[in-house]
């Protein structure tokens, strides 16, 4: 996890790949899933 004040990355150790990346809303007591990018099969 790359976090910088209210942006996460999550990436992938072995390859790099950018898993999810969103800004965490503090109004918030969880945080939705993007429907940006479909999960992985």
């Amino acid at each position: 996890m790359l976090i910088t004040d209210l942006d996460v990355r999550i990436v992938a150790a072995t390859t790099g790949e950018l898993l999810r990346e969103l800004t965490i809303d503090p109004s918030r007591d969880y945080q939705p899933q993007d429907k940006q990018k479909p999960p992985n099969p």
